[in-house]
């Protein structure tokens, strides 16, 4: 078996799009509903600013360079962890008595380069209460934030006052021995030579000592300046580096329930889930619903794709090739006549056997509407019900069902008695199938049949023969093997793929000439690949009202009736159901042929 491909998907899609559509339905009401019956919640948000803290602008390490500034993303990860940490939490838990559990407090920052902003949200079902609550966290986490900037300058301020006193301690070392000279010059008289010496020794040390005093001088001078600017940004540090933006007020709308956003979920959702159930089900599905399928299941050419046909108020056969010759059923018939016809090429095929896998199926229908293509073609045709068991091909005609194939068989009627002419359709002959016998399969697979059979052939261009489905009964297989072509007639969408391959696994164990299937009770609109067809499209308006009209005529009330005596429903020789009262007319007698009078 081939592996399947795009355009089998999209098939399957297709077969089962009701099932898509009604998996998008129920998820979209079901998202609906939860939409309706959800309590309404309302999300309330302050948003904050963050600045640098002052110990971050001062602190500097022995390099002069900054020890403590990080990228700003890392310090808003720092402070929403900070925001929702125990310490926080505590702290506004001991300041607020409302409904809302402070642990359902969030923060987050939003995605942007340009600023470091901070957002504090609350979702609670009571808007002014998640506005309320949102407003006093914000103000709790600054003044927490606050007590550690405070907590923060002044280690800073131990920090650099440690460092000046280390630094002031090597310029003491670094100067002494300058300080040294210096007592022992202003010991020493002005004029004095000694004076003149130690002046020089002086500017000697100087050149050795000032290398090493000069950058302690300048980094003294620099702690110096921090702590004379730690002490002027006291007042930044009272706001501890948070500015609030925006504070939190009474949300008008909710953010939940959602319902443009329920119904889009909903809708994927309902898209996947009706995808995964049509495919599902497909599996499941064990019966035949393409061309392709059935070729490749069987092997065999599709020979036929017969439409499902719509009842009409003024026709209740199934004959349409008889009654609707316009229709597309009609046409697909027609179609199936050529194809059976192009069996006979290479070889003479006069018997042709209509069957099926199982019953109800259409292989009836099927055999008694090519036998009316086939006679519309010219051709004489005998259309013989040898389904013994289950007969209904005398109903389709209205024919009686007695005497028939049965009765010819046990030579109870001759069978010119039995064979009756089809008065609407001169060409076209009929042999019922006659009383069920009690034993089917022995009396069709006996030598009298077989030469009936061959005789018929003769006589007639084509013999059609209605039999019995294969996998009930045995029937069908014995007259395969008496046949020069079978024809399978394969359900749209309700013979098993299984039954289907049994079935020919059963009529090759014969080495029954099966020639193709008919794939039937097919949708309209994909008989003919979705396109419509009729042969209306190509008649005038004048004679298309001619033929309503003759339509017309011929469903007055008249009647059909055979040559002789009319048909009724209840008269004595017919089918009494509703169907059988408005059948084709017969004739019946005994024929004469030039072929001589068959064996009984």
């Amino acid at each position: 078996m081939n592996d399947p491909t795009l355009q089998d998907y999209i098939t399957v899609l297709r077969r089962r799009r009701l099932v898509v559509i009604g998996s998008v339905l129920v998820a979209l009401a079901l998202a609906l509903a939860i939409s309706l019956i959800q309590t309404p919640k309302y999300r309330a948000e302050t948003e904050l600013l963050l600045r640098r803290t002052p110990t971050e602008e001062l602190l500097v390490d022995e390099l002069g360079q900054a020890r403590s500034s990080t990228e700003s993303e890392r310090e808003l990860n720092n402070e929403i962890r900070l925001i929702e940490s125990r310490l926080v939490r505590d702290a506004v838990d001991d300041r607020y008595d409302g409904p809302i559990d402070v642990d359902d407090v969030d923060a987050r920052a939003p995605s942007s380069d340009a600023n470091d902003a901070l957002e504090i949200s609350v979702v609670s079902t009571d808007a002014a209460e998640a506005a309320h609550l949102a407003n006093l966290y914000a103000e709790t986490y600054i003044s927490e934030r606050q007590s550690r900037q405070v907590e923060d300058l002044l280690t800073a301020s131990e920090e650099i006052q440690t460092r000046l006193d280390e630094l002031r301690l090597q310029i003491e070392e670094v100067s002494r021995p300058l300080e040294d000279i210096d007592a022992r010059i202003a010991a020493t008289p002005v004029d004095s030579a000694e004076r003149t010496q130690l002046e020089e020794q002086r500017g000697t040390i100087m050149r050795q000592v000032l290398p090493q005093l000069s950058p302690l001088q300048s980094r003294e001078s620099s702690f110096r300046g921090q702590l004379e600017q730690l002490e002027v940004t006291q007042d930044l540090s009272q706001a501890g580096g948070i500015d609030v933006l925006d504070p939190a007020e009474e949300p008008e709308s909710p953010v939940e329930p959602n319902a443009a956003r329920n119904l889009v979920v909903g809708g994927l959702i309902g898209i996947l889930g009706g995808i995964a159930l049509a495919f599902a089900r497909d599996y499941a599905d064990d019966s035949v619903k393409s061309k392709e399928e059935s070729e490749r299941l069987t092997g065999l050419p599709t020979l036929g794709l017969i439409p499902k046909v719509a009842r009409r108020k003024e026709s209740k056969t199934a004959l349409i090739s008889l009654d609707g010759p316009t229709s597309p059923a009609a046409e697909a018939f027609r179609s199936l006549r050529t194809s059976v016809k192009f069996l006979g090429v290479d070889e003479d095929i006069r018997t042709v056997l209509v069957t099926s896998a199982a019953a109800s199926e259409g292989k009836t229908v099927t055999a008694a509407n090519l036998a009316v293509a086939l006679v519309q073609s010219g051709e004489r045709v005998l259309l013989t019900g040898a389904d013994l068991r289950r007969p209904r091909l005398h109903e389709l005609f209205g024919a009686p069902l007695t005497p028939g194939l049965t009765t010819v068989l046990l030579r109870d009627t001759p069978v010119d008695a039995a064979i009756y002419d089809v008065a609407e359709l001169p060409g076209l002959h009929l042999l019922t199938s006659g009383p069920t016998p009690p034993n089917p399969s022995e009396l069709l697979g006996g030598e009298h049949a077989r030469t009936m059979l061959r005789e018929l052939a003769e006589r007639y261009d084509t013999v059609i023969i209605d039999s019995p489905p294969v996998l009930p009964v045995t029937d069908a297989q014995v007259l395969a093997h008496l046949v020069d072509a079978t024809i399978v007639v394969v359900a749209y969408g309700e013979t098993s793929r299984r039954g289907l391959t049994r079935t020919l696994e059963l009529l090759h164990q014969v080495d029954a000439p099966v020639a193709g299937t008919v794939l039937n009770l097919m949708p309209p609109n994909k008989a003919y690949a979705g396109a419509p067809y009729r042969y209306e499209a190509y008649r005038s308006r004048s004679e298309r009202r001619r033929r309503r009209q003759e339509r017309h005529r011929e469903t007055a009330p008249a009647g059909r009736g055979l040559v002789g005596q009319t048909l009724q429903p209840d008269a004595p020789g017919t089918n009494g159901d509703e169907e059988g009262s408005d059948r084709a007319a017969v004739r019946t007698g005994q024929r004469e042929s030039d072929a001589g009078q068959l064996p009984e």
